[in-house]
């Protein structure tokens, strides 16, 4: 049995990939099962439940156990990525989604699969190198990788699979077509790298380059750098989580007055950096900010002893990148005027932080690929029910 791990990014590239490691996994083994996973269980249901002689496991967005058991095992996997804003039109087509919360699942996405960005065999598929190259190269640099010997008549097949039409007297090497060529006869949500997609509106396209843009590479081990968390991106707890569209009224009680974003960041430790401008006199107002996943991350109070600007920092740590971030801003005391006039938070990661070191001391399995993993951890975890009973 063979089981084959393909990660990445929604979009072209993704479903270009899968369709080709499909057409080679059924030209050597006749058949082959292919499963979307998310967790370490449902991986491992899976593997109990597989027909074929081969699997091909995918994920978008796989959680802290299973890319943690991924991390332990010596095989090669698939990562397939694009630009993030080419990836973002290809999922609005895909689930007719257009709202933030497009923004937010293609940021879980990446954060989720940066989790294995430093597995010293990860084969990066990058859209934005294929260029011209026609898909028999790509076909064989998923060969040599995978350590599959392919006839030639089995790569014609292939190929014909993915778009190439030998049919005509004659064939050669220039009826191959490149990798866009096949891509869009294959894809029915094809568009052309760097189009914007019509369905998307410049506001949600504006705050996508702002949480998206510096993310933007970073699965491939591309040092992350600092993005904006935008004022519209958060929700006003008075209206019942209408976003914000002007400036923030503190008038009333004590109580939270603004939470959000949802959006994910890969694991590592984290700087926030908070921006207030407060126009009116709030009278020695006390703020409290809150950091939380499914736990509180971090925690600060600020007083602003005037009108103006201010900036205020937090530090925290992500391990689970497939939980998203909420931050809360409350009010101490009651007031019968004022308001926040700008509000966004700017997210610096520590660049000696991330995955790498949280994976670096885990227990390697000696065998040579994540089928004999699997098996292995099958087997422990009966034993200990065993032991158990």
């Amino acid at each position: 049995m063979t089981l084959f791990v393909a990660f990445g990014l929604p979009g072209t590239m993704f479903s270009w990939g899968t369709a080709a490691l499909e057409a080679i996994a059924r030209e050597v083994f006749g058949d082959c099962d292919t499963v979307e996973v998310e967790t370490l269980p449902e991986l491992q249901e899976a593997w109990r439940n597989r027909t074929g002689k081969a699997m091909i496991v995918t994920s978008h967005y796989p959680d802290q156990e299973l890319c943690a058991f991924l991390m332990r095992t010596r095989a090669p996997y698939l990562v397939f990525t694009e630009g993030v804003m080419d990836a973002l039109n290809w999922l609005s087509q895909t689930t007719g989604t257009t709202d933030i919360p497009l923004v937010r699942a293609m940021s879980a996405s990446i954060a989720c699969i940066s989790q294995i960005r430093s597995h010293p065999m990860i084969v990066a598929v990058q859209r934005q190198k294929m260029g011209p190259v026609q898909i028999h190269r790509i076909l064989g640099h998923f060969c040599r990788t995978l350590g599959i010997n392919l006839s030639k008549e089995g790569i014609v097949r292939c190929l014909e699979k993915l778009g190439t039409d030998f049919s005509r007297p004659k064939p050669d090497l220039s009826r191959i077509p490149t990798f866009e060529e096949s891509a869009k006869m294959l894809d029915a949500h094809y568009m052309a790298p760097g189009t914007e997609y019509e369905g998307i509106s410049p506001e949600i396209r504006a705050i996508a380059l702002d949480v998206l843009k510096p993310l933007d590479g970073s699965i491939m081990r591309t040092p992350i750098r600092q993005m904006i968390w935008p004022l519209q991106t958060f929700l006003l707890a008075d209206k019942e989580g209408a976003n914000i569209v002007n400036e923030i009224e503190l008038v009333g009680r004590a109580r939270c007055v603004i939470y959000g974003p949802y959006f994910h960041l890969p694991p590592g430790e984290w700087t926030a950096r908070f921006s207030l401008r407060i126009d009116n006199e709030i009278y020695g107002q006390i703020f409290t900010i809150e950091i939380h996943n499914s736990e509180l991350l971090s925690k600060i109070r600020i007083r602003p002893s005037q009108t103006g600007s201010f900036i205020a920092e937090a530090q925290f740590l992500v391990e689970r990148a497939k939980e998203p971030i909420e931050i809360r801003l409350f009010t101490e005391s009651g007031a019968i005027e004022g308001s926040i006039a700008h509000w966004s938070v700017e997210l610096i990661p520590d660049e000696d932080s991330g995955t790498d070191a949280r994976f670096e001391k885990a227990d390697h399995y000696p065998e040579k690929n994540v089928a004999s993993a699997l098996a292995i951890s099958a087997e422990s975890k009966e034993a200990s029910q065993a032991s158990a009973q």
